[in-house]
């Protein structure tokens, strides 16, 4: 079983979309130019990187094509993933839903990605983050105060409450995954927990590991949201290169195309009404890829 197709990049998205998504028919030639040198991979649709061996990464030629033998590739699910580097987890561009190698549509695939730059002042900011650590604070009874810094490193985060203080830094990073609902994957890292009164009176009033479990609960809820908030920014800047009337043009593109990020980055973005200093913003670089999935139709029906 051979998986083949062409990888392009999508030069004119307006005439693209009107094409290959309102009309559903194949993208006009001067709207797409062909990538070549991009590399295309499978990947477990588990995230693991054990079990049988997938087939090594292939590189597209100067016309965009590429092969992927998948004769030895056992019938569990895979997403394909085409990127800019060999390397496994690096600059991602595309990534599909996940599939069954015996459904694959065995049809030549035709890969599309669009890449837009979310702006720095347009990304996640600093008031950002301070408005949802403030509904965070409303909703936690026993929290008396939380505080977060956007740094080149994470959201340095510190909350105190009973007594008692947390810290840690929430590390985002493109998500790599199968899993198209999320554009980030989120760790907590240099977490630190200091409770008031000995360690074994501690243990006698309060569960150390179900405060921890809920902080950490708190922090995966907060990466959620700006995952949330850079999806929509991101299907907003595509959307707006569109000319049409369409109001549920964004919803087609979120459910006919996958977005990836393919870089995050840290800016600092002035203040308001301030003449010097600035804070940190979150935003970075997104590539929405078409199609959605390489399923085979009938089977899709099924």
């Amino acid at each position: 079983m051979i998986l083949h197709g062409t990888l392009y990049e999508i030069t004119n998205f307006e005439s693209f979309v009107q094409r290959y998504v309102l009309e559903s028919r194949r993208p006009q030639p001067d709207c797409v130019r062909p990538i070549k040198n991009g590399w295309i991979r499978l990947c477990r649709g588990n995230g693991s990187d054990a079990g049988s061996p997938l087939p090594s990464p292939v590189r597209t030629d100067d016309t965009g094509r590429f092969e992927l033998d998948l004769s030895q590739v056992p019938d569990a699910p895979v997403f394909l993933v085409t990127g800019g580097s060999e390397k496994l987890r690096e600059n991602y561009w595309y990534r599909s839903a996940c599939v069954r190698p015996g459904a694959l549509d065995q049809h030549a695939q035709e890969i599309y990605v669009a890449r837009t730059a979310i702006p720095d002042e347009s990304g996640f900011s600093q008031a950002d983050l301070a408005g949802l650590l403030e509904q965070t604070k409303k909703q936690v009874a026993d929290l008396e105060r939380i505080s977060g810094t956007i740094t080149p490193n994470g959201i340095a985060l510190t909350c105190i409450g009973k007594g008692g203080k947390a810290s840690g830094r929430l590390v985002l990073n493109p998500d790599q995954s199968g899993d198209l609902k999320t554009m980030l994957q989120h760790s907590v890292e240099d977490f630190r927990l200091e409770l008031p009164g000995p360690s074994w009176l501690v243990g006698l009033l309060v569960s150390r590991d179900s405060i921890e479990a809920s902080i950490r609960s708190g922090l995966r809820n907060l990466a959620l949201e700006i995952d949330e908030r850079l999806r929509l920014r991101a299907i907003e800047l595509f959307t707006n290169q569109v000319q049409t009337t369409d109001p549920d043009l964004g919803a087609r593109l979120a459910g006919t195309a996958t977005l990836t990020m393919e870089r995050l980055r840290h800016p600092v973005v002035a203040r308001q009404h301030s003449a010097s200093g600035g804070d940190r913003a979150i935003a970075g670089d997104v590539c929405l890829g078409f199609p959605q999935t390489f399923q085979a139709r009938e089977q899709q029906e099924t």
